[in-house]
């Protein structure tokens, strides 16, 4: 097995980040695989886990274990300040999207009289910037600059980036469900309500009515 993986929950394979050191053998493999094919819409998300500028490691299924994960995909040089900022700016509408989602699915189990499975002890939507950098410093200084609340990743090598499909110089935004379902989004036209809408579909007419 890869020294930098481990198995995760439900035997997923967890990639890790080093911190602190720059694995050149991670980042030349990176480099020959850039044209690896993005993932699509529909497909499972692949399980990481990287260092954070607010501290500590985030991990992916951890936090999909409790509602609904937005991933924007950024370079530290300033390209995706408008895509960060974005976020941060209906950050609020996000997370009370997968509340009143998971509200709504438990309302409707009721009335339907189906069981209705909870995941995590709480629903939020998690935001979390994947940013490739040279150093965890410029990974702070953007978090710092834009002031951004959310979590901010340090892709070291860019290979979580590379793992998604998502070259270098490229932004993308991709949603990623509690199933692990991702879908991607298009970073240059980007509303918040695209990602609202995923999140919290619109109700067909005389869905959820008794009719």
């Amino acid at each position: 097995m890869c020294p930098r993986c481990r198995r995760g929950p439900r035997g997923l394979r967890v990639t890790t980040a080093r911190t602190g050191s720059t694995d050149r053998r991670g980042m030349a493999l990176f480099r020959r695989n850039r044209s690896v094919t993005p993932l699509r819409s529909g497909e499972k998300a692949p399980n990481f886990q990287l260092s954070s500028a607010q501290g500590g490691v985030f991990r992916l299924d951890m936090r999909t274990a409790h509602g609904p994960v937005v991933l924007a995909f950024v370079d530290a040089g300033g390209e995706g300040d408008g895509l960060l900022q974005l976020l941060k700016d209906h950050q609020t509408e996000l997370q009370r999207a997968a509340v009143a989602e998971r509200f709504r699915a438990r309302e409707e189990s009721r009335a339907s009289g189906e069981a209705y499975l909870r995941i995590g002890p709480t629903v939020t939507t998690t935001v979390a910037a994947v940013v490739r950098a040279k150093s965890m410093e410029e990974v702070r200084e953007l978090r710092d600059r834009l002031q951004l609340p959310y979590y901010v990743l340090w892709d070291e090598t860019g290979w979580v980036s590379g793992m998604y499909g998502v070259p270098e110089g490229k932004t993308a935004v991709a949603l990623v469900q509690s199933d692990g379902t991702l879908r991607w989004f298009p970073a240059e036209s980007l509303g918040a309500e695209q990602i609202l809408r995923a999140i919290f579909p619109p109700r067909e007419e005389g869905q959820g009515s008794g009719a």
